[in-house]
């Protein structure tokens, strides 16, 4: 599958409520939203997640905390569970990883975080045009 930051953005807005439906509120919510869809539209930061999802364990969660910092301010827990939500939406609804595992991730206000693996297929993302 070949997929622009575009794209996830848009299948993100149709479908994370849906099977989200905890965190529907979070769509367009403000900040922390906002910069969830700089990340998804940064082909080379979502290409980084993914590498160290896939070749170095390091949940999505992580690498996207520790990519904003020190612009992130401290995450309360519905926010962390929002942000790991939209991971594992974008992981294992739209990438196709089949499995996940929690593992400990110690940064912000994390302690946990969810790394995903057995992709249905190979997942490249491409920069916009």
């Amino acid at each position: 599958m070949i997929i622009k930051g575009k794209e996830i953005e848009k299948e993100l807005r149709a479908n994370f409520s849906k099977k989200y439906r905890r965190f529907s509120g979070f769509i367009d919510s403000g900040y922390l939203w906002d910069i969830v869809i700089k990340t998804i539209n940064d082909a080379e930061l979502m290409r980084n997640i993914k590498f160290c999802n896939d070749v170095m364990k390091i949940p999505p969660v992580k690498v996207f905390v520790l990519a904003q910092n020190p612009a992130l301010p401290d995450l309360k827990n519905p926010e962390k569970q929002a942000v790991g939500a939209v991971f594992g939406f974008i992981f294992k609804d739209i990438f196709g990883y089949t499995d996940q595992e929690s593992v400990s991730c110690v940064v912000n206000t994390i302690k946990t975080a969810t790394r995903f693996y057995n992709p249905a297929g190979e997942v490249i993302i491409r920069e916009e045009e």
